[in-house]
């Protein structure tokens, strides 16, 4: 992890009367931050692949193959294609009987 010192020049000047212990540099850590996002992001693939595993079955009929609905707000790759999972599950739709539910 990279430090990133910051003074501020107008503290250090000897006329405005402080002594060295006030010009003392302070350390920033941008962690804190970063760490948040990822565990939100953690939190999240976590809710929907619980999401896809409780609706793995169709609740009408009992088919096994289940097509996720998803809108189109995925996160765009290198190449500007979605990358799958990043998309917001809304529903869900049967294959079979074409049923569909909203996610939950």
């Amino acid at each position: 992890m990279s430090q990133l010192k910051l003074y501020d020049p107008s503290h250090l000047a000897p006329q405005h009367g402080l002594s060295s212990d006030q010009c003392e540099p302070v350390v920033l850590s941008f962690q804190l931050p970063r760490q948040t996002v990822q565990s939100q992001r953690l939190l999240d693939t976590v809710a929907r692949a619980r999401a896809l595993h409780e609706n793995r079955d169709c609740p009408h009929c009992g088919h096994a193959v289940i097509v996720p609905i998803e809108l189109r707000d995925a996160i765009l790759g290198r190449g500007l294609l979605p990358i799958p999972g990043t998309a917001t599950l809304v529903g869900f739709r049967c294959d079979h009987c074409v049923a569909e539910w909203a996610a939950t």
